[in-house]
């Protein structure tokens, strides 16, 4: 890399404290001729505009034009080389300027916290003042310099320390409330799986009382991974706000959660396993705004009612129980401990990560559930966590099959559903399959909310196939021939 006095982008002799010749310019035109020699312009696929900036400390920092700080470095550029402050105006028109510019420049990929290297490796950004990053190969994690993949830092992320190695998986063990080895199999594969460069990634969601440190395992989770000033956040409000935090955060991590609506539930599938959104750009009646992500999601709470089947299918459930005040300790202590051994169990999480990558190659498990590169790349660790043979696979297939149930428990469908086919396989239309359930005798006087329409009980019958099916009730669409065709459904056990 060429240093500071040979780089064509450096900053200045005026930076440095010496004055800069000719009459100073702070008009629009003026700031962007300053600093287009200082800076790299991109654009990445999403068509954000972003600059490169070569700093004094020898390093690339990377920016959003239309961000703050991007903003605040024109304005500093501006009075380190003429002594005089740009007006706001000036600085919003050369930031729209120079996004255009960036527009016709060449695309790459933009990252947060993590990324994958030109050779497979793995990169995760630490945010500390030097850019350094943590590099995982098959062979190790060292720390370097990073000039590819381009990281940004969105405002908020926070600092990783730097890793010390000889510590081990076991010393996290204490931070985290869990109920039993099961949940602790499935919190470290979270951890593993959500600090890969892709998805798919499961949903880990938290449940328990009032008292049984869900905030608690939320934060130390997100900050193993991708700290921030605001670890936990409310759930949000739309799927606009759902995105803008997803390309501005690795982790997402939503706190107390008493309801989770649908939009929100369909979002997060999305969000788990890989896919693109689309928003009315904001100020705009016709353009719109693409955001394509996959990312690590977090969820707690006393009582979500999380009971889709599409979701739970994607999700690791952890049911925390209270902890008893003899075993409380002072918060302050507490995260003290925590931040004592964070470097320690950093360097535990990178060396089982490189021990991953080493093995995946060779790594074939067959019957693998959903999220099955996910369940491939833990089976890969399996061996260096000292866990018996299968313990994972066997873990997430439990917990699978819990949250199977919770979803049949809660459906006002499975049981008229598995009823109706203990006389033999049923066959017929949405229509006659409504009146059917709703005129069924279920016995003993007992109810049930059965959808009232048509479309309301085939989109139901929908979210709920994939739960039946684990019980062995199959569920066949098919279409008559002819002008009058009808969809026709077939139930029946396997």
């Amino acid at each position: 890399m060429a240093t500071h006095n040979n780089n064509p982008l450096s900053v200045p002799n005026a930076r440095r404290g010496q004055k800069s010749p000719g009459k100073p310019d702070l008009s629009a035109g003026g700031l962007v001729k300053l600093a287009l020699p200082r800076l790299r312009l991109f654009h990445s696929m999403n068509l954000e505009s972003y600059a490169q900036v070569w700093t004094k400390d020898d390093h690339w920092e990377t920016y959003a034009i239309r961000s703050r700080q991007f903003g605040e470095w024109l304005m500093g550029m501006s009075y380190c080389v003429y002594k005089l402050p740009p007006s706001l105006s000036a600085v919003e028109m050369a930031k729209g300027t120079l996004a255009a510019q960036a527009k016709l420049e060449r695309e790459r990929e933009v990252h947060v916290r993590v990324a994958e290297g030109r050779s497979g490796e793995m990169l995760i950004d630490l945010g500390n003042k030097k850019w350094n990053a943590v590099r995982i190969t098959p062979e190790g994690y060292s720390l370097q310099e990073v000039y590819y993949p381009i990281f940004w830092r969105p405002v908020g992320l926070k600092m990783l320390p730097d890793p010390i190695a000889g510590g081990s998986i076991d010393e996290l063990r204490p931070f985290l409330n869990l109920r039993d080895e099961d949940q602790w199999i499935l919190s470290v594969a979270w951890l593993l799986g959500a600090l890969r460069d892709q998805g798919p990634y499961p949903i880990c969601v938290l449940e328990g009382p009032h008292g049984s440190a869900k905030s608690t395992a939320t934060r130390i989770l997100r900050r193993i991974i991708d700290p921030n000033m605001s670890d936990i956040r409310a759930e949000p409000s739309s799927l606009r706000d759902l995105m803008i935090a997803a390309n501005n955060s690795h982790v997402l991590a939503f706190d107390n959660l008493s309801y989770l609506p649908v939009w929100l539930a369909d979002a997060l599938c999305r969000l788990s396993t890989g896919g693109g959104f689309a928003t009315r750009k904001l100020y705009s009646d016709a353009e719109e705004q693409i955001f394509q992500s996959t990312r690590p999601v977090l969820l707690n709470g006393i009582e979500m009612g999380v009971d889709r089947g599409d979701l739970l299918d994607r999700s690791i459930s952890l049911s925390l129980s209270v902890i008893p005040d003899t075993q409380r300790q002072p918060e302050r202590e507490f995260w003290e401990k925590f931040e004592r051994a964070l470097p320690r169990i950093l360097g535990a999480v990178y060396k089982l990560m490189a021990d991953g990558l080493r093995r995946l190659p060779t790594t074939f498990t067959p019957g693998l559930p959903r999220m099955a590169d996910f369940a491939r790349f833990v089976c890969a660790v399996e061996p260096s966590l000292g866990w018996p043979e299968g313990a994972f696979l066997r873990a997430y297939e439990r917990n699978r099959a819990e949250s199977n149930s919770v979803v049949l428990e809660n459906s006002d469908l499975a049981e008229p559903i598995c009823h109706l086919v203990e006389q033999g396989p049923w066959e017929g239309t949405a229509t006659s399959l409504q009146f059917a359930l709703a005129t069924m005798d279920h016995g003993e006087g007992r109810q049930f909310a059965i959808p009232d329409t048509p479309k309301k009980i085939a989109a139901a019958l929908r979210r709920l196939e994939p739960g039946l099916r684990k019980v062995g009730i199959f569920i066949d669409y098919k279409r008559t021939a002819g002008s009058d065709s009808k969809r026709i459904i077939t139930i029946h056990r396997f």
